[in-house]
């Protein structure tokens, strides 16, 4: 019987200790209405995709922020635009948000369209999964499509040399580091001696039983809890931790006489619009088969404009699904999370014209990312379609629509 229970915890310690390598940030995670009703990414695309260290990597696309965004979430209105990557592993060194540099955060608005550009450097060697996302204030960061980056050695030390407003180049990855780290120490032993001081010769700690009984004013002396050599001690690391500030404040009043307060440069950039608002549509409901992986959405489009226009994309969350070959599905982004896109029927919808479609696309993103609310209490999905005419100008056009699984079976509680 011992032994059998030795080998069952063997077992259990064993799996327990066992990490695979994270494949992802953690988006899966974020329930369904959380990435279908709030963003869509569209035309991301992160290249090269295989650079040595002091190699620049940019990432670009584009971002629209839904009008379809939960009542249940605060209003988007402050957001921050930024690469998410598994660590410290890329440096970023330029961030344009249509067209404007864009060092902080930004105005944000329901229905803006926000195209980015960011440049990182990459930093350590390895094998990275690099997103876009866009962090919105009160919501969180919501992750766009990824791509896998390989950053080989490069045979030289990493260096990322910024020139000041005084005209001196420093190398930001070492700059200061020595001082941060020694006085980062110091910080640490002093806050070392007093965890020890108190957990270890004392009985504070070890004697819980005893201490809980004492009025919360008693130092209780009596019994060796806390004596006047403890209040000495304790005054002098008070003391220590004072002076250590002081002397910090005066080495850097006359290392850096001149210092500017941090900087905020927060601003609405210039809209973009998604098209001349001519396309409407209005929805007429959709379904998911969990068997095969397929969504199937019905809705009417009129076109009130003066050209035919064409359906090319449907855009949900992080994934895009193109009703084109094999090269318009590589421009369309990341390749995991570019899919098919069947249209019925297909072809341009002349002016004043009206027409019923259907989408059908099949493919296990939907799943594996979450992106469908089989089990949620509002079933709802959003999207983008993007329309195109003869001359290649485009309309964006949010579709919200109620989902209904086909196989869905009725659970109940025992």
């Amino acid at each position: 019987m011992r032994m059998r229970l030795a080998m069952v915890l063997s077992i259990a310690i064993l799996i327990s200790s066992y990490a695979t390598r994270a494949l992802a940030h953690g988006e899966a995670a974020d329930e369904p209405f959380l990435k279908d009703l709030t963003v869509a990414y569209y035309d991301v695309h992160v290249t090269p995709t295989q650079v040595k260290v002091g190699d620049p990597v940019t990432i670009t696309g584009s971002v629209k922020i839904l009008e379809t965004w939960p009542y249940t979430l605060d209003p988007p209105q402050t957001a921050y635009i930024t690469p998410v990557v598994p660590g410290p592993c890329f440096a970023l060194t330029e961030r344009l948000i249509n067209g404007e540099s864009s060092p902080g955060s930004i105005f944000v608005d329901k229905g803006g369209i926000y195209q980015f550009k960011m440049v990182m450097l990459a930093r350590n060697p390895g094998h990275w999964h690099v997103h876009p996302g866009i962090a919105i204030q009160g919501t969180g960061t919501l992750l766009g499509p990824g791509e896998w980056v390989t950053v080989d050695p490069s045979g030289q030390p990493f260096k990322l040399d910024v020139t000041l407003l005084n005209g001196k180049t420093v190398d930001l990855e070492h700059f200061g580091g020595a001082f941060v780290w020694w006085w980062s120490l110091a910080g640490f032993i002093i806050g070392l001696i007093w965890m020890l001081y108190w957990t270890v010769p004392k009985r504070t700690v070890t004697r819980l039983a005893v201490t809980m009984q004492l009025p919360v004013n008693d130092d209780a002396p009596d019994i060796g809890l806390i004596t006047p050599r403890d209040h000495m001690w304790m005054d002098l690391l008070a003391g220590i931790t004072v002076l250590m500030l002081i002397v910090g404040w005066v080495y850097m009043a006359a290392k850096y006489p001149v210092r500017l307060p941090q900087q905020t440069v927060r601003f609405a950039p210039d809209p973009i619009s998604p098209g001349d608002g001519l396309i409407a549509v209005h929805p007429k409901g959709s379904t998911f088969d969990e068997k095969t992986d397929t969504l199937v959405i019905n809705f009417q489009v009129k076109n009130n404009g003066a050209s035919p226009v064409s359906l090319k994309q449907y855009i949900m969350a992080m994934t895009t699904f193109v009703d084109g070959d094999k090269q318009e599905m590589a421009a369309a982004g990341p390749s995991e999370y570019v899919g098919q896109l069947a249209v019925d029927p297909d072809g341009p919808i002349a002016p004043g014209a009206s027409r019923d479609i259907t989408l059908k696309m099949t493919n296990e993103v939907f799943l594996q990312e979450r992106l469908i609310p089989l089990h949620d209490p509002q079933q709802l999905i959003a999207g983008l379609l993007r329309f195109q005419d003869a001359q290649g100008k485009e309309n964006l056009v949010t579709l919200k629509s109620v989902l209904v699984p086909t196989e869905f079976q009725p659970q109940y509680l025992p």
